[in-house]
């Protein structure tokens, strides 16, 4: 999964035991890492115990079970996602903002600044204005 960002995705073991996630930054940024592991399997009818009175009923459960573990597990990735979208909207808003009231300031000193020098020159004070 070298180089994906924001996705989700899907592993399989094989077979049991223990894993490694490792994460990689290759930028000097600090990045923050969120991740959601679950533990968990969809068993078949084989798996399940050899009774021939066993009805097929308990493999639907299992995997009703296993598909609203993943529909939590999605809806806990989304808020996290939701939270850290408005985080980043906010931080945009905030700049912007300052961005604007800074332009909005350097305007009417440069205004104020030329209407002081055109007075300026158009005074009688000024020598070189004379015909």
């Amino acid at each position: 999964m070298k180089g994906k960002s924001g996705d989700k995705f899907d592993f399989k073991a094989p077979r049991g035991g223990m894993y490694k996630f490792c994460f990689h930054n290759p930028y000097g940024a600090p990045e923050t890492v969120s991740f959601y592991i679950h533990v968990g399997h969809i068993p078949n009818e084989h798996n399940l115990a050899k009774d021939e009175h066993l009805d097929p009923i308990n493999v639907k459960i299992a995997e009703l079970k296993e598909a609203l573990e993943s529909v939590t597990a999605e809806q806990k990735y989304l808020k996290a996602r939701d939270a850290r979208h408005r985080h980043t909207n906010e931080s945009t808003r905030r700049r912007v903002m300052f961005y604007t009231m800074a332009e909005y300031a350097a305007f009417m000193a440069a205004s104020a600044l030329q209407v002081i020098y055109i007075r300026r020159l158009f005074s009688k004070n000024v020598g070189y204005n004379r015909v």
